[in-house]
């Protein structure tokens, strides 16, 4: 499965139950305001099931995740909570070193292994895709994940664009120097 759809359902998989009674909701508000809505009983009968489907799906893909899950150990689980659920207090995370390039690396294999259980549990990106990304909630959040990634980018990038701009100057700086050779030499031979 790809990385960054793993991504997504790491950090929706906190929210889920809530996605779940949201449409729960919305369901029976249709079905309430089925009697004022003039549009044919067939359309409003298409979205009532739809919605049902959605919420399906949104169980489906926390069983899913749920299974992958259990196959990390405690350590694992911990910067898991750290990074993307933020469920335990403070104080649990006292061990944990956030700053080292160790935890950076581990969370990049962790995200690579959950995408891998993921897939092992039965949701490939194809799934994902097809299912998931049909429902508003998962566009906004792969919308998100994929702006972190690249803010991430941007980040890392900082030093590369200061040498890029370095180079720049040093060239202009040769370019106005051969500019003035050129220009000299131009007069001498004038």
């Amino acid at each position: 499965m790809n990385v960054l759809y793993a991504k997504v359902v790491l950090y929706a998989y906190a929210h889920l139950d809530a996605l779940a009674d949201q449409i729960d909701e919305i369901v029976e508000k249709k079905a309430f305001s089925s009697s004022m809505n003039f549009s044919p009983a067939l359309n409003q009968f298409e979205d009532i099931i739809g919605l049902t489907y959605q919420k399906q799906v949104v169980f489906a893909l926390k069983l899913c995740a749920l299974d992958a899950l259990k196959s990390f150990n405690d350590k694992e689980k911990l910067c898991l909570d750290y990074k993307y659920f933020k469920r335990l207090k403070i104080d649990a995370y006292a061990g944990l070193d956030t700053t080292s390039r160790a935890y950076f690396r581990l969370q990049v294999k962790l995200a690579e292994k959950f995408a891998k259980y993921l897939e092992k549990a039965g949701y490939s990106d194809e799934r994902f895709e097809s299912e998931c990304l049909s429902m508003e909630f998962f566009r906004e959040m792969l919308a998100r994940v994929k702006e972190r990634e690249n803010l991430s980018r941007k980040n890392k990038t900082e030093k590369e664009k200061a040498e890029i701009k370095m180079l720049k100057d040093k060239i202009a700086e040769n370019a106005v120097r051969n500019t003035g050779n050129s220009v000299r030499s131009t007069a001498i031979s004038a």
